[in-house]
């Protein structure tokens, strides 16, 4: 079981950084004068989050998750930052590549699908394996302030 868990865990942080929607969107809202849309700030967040995972720095990852998060899974935000931290000690690469996510937005709440391809190198072949993983992934998040924070992410059914 403990050996499933280090490509849960890279499947779910990654799965939640999957779409790449890039910086087009951001750099014509600067152009225009505009203030960013949701969907901007949302890309913003996923981007952010890959980042985090392959610069392997935590608290660029756990700072778009909400302290209400809680996955199918069963972890809740606590959970989330042990499980997060533990993949990013044990292994010493990780790529996401991303594609474009499809975003739904309502009110405070929005809903975004994600395709996603995932590359990662262990430190240890013996206690982990390499992960080369291609899927799809839901992630939900909410509205808190002028910013979104990421409430739940998983699989797409």
């Amino acid at each position: 079981m403990m050996r499933l868990a280090p490509i849960a865990l890279i499947a779910a942080g990654l799965l939640l950084s999957s779409c790449k929607t890039g910086d087009s969107a951001t750099s014509l809202s600067r152009i225009t004068g505009g203030a960013p849309s949701d969907e901007q700030k949302i890309a913003k967040v996923l981007a952010d989050v890959a980042q985090g995972m392959e610069s392997k720095r935590v608290y660029q990852v756990l700072s778009h998750v909400s302290q209400r998060y809680h996955d199918r899974a069963g972890r809740d935000y606590e959970a989330l930052r042990q499980y997060v931290a533990t993949i990013l000690d044990n292994y010493k690469t990780i790529r996401v590549t991303r594609t474009p996510s499809r975003m739904q937005v309502q009110g405070d709440r929005a809903r975004v699908v994600d395709t996603f391809g995932t590359l990662a190198q262990p430190n240890d072949l013996k206690e982990y394996p390499i992960v080369d993983l291609q899927g799809c992934v839901v992630v939900l998040l909410e509205r808190s302030g002028d910013t979104w924070q990421i409430l739940e992410w998983g699989p797409l059914f």
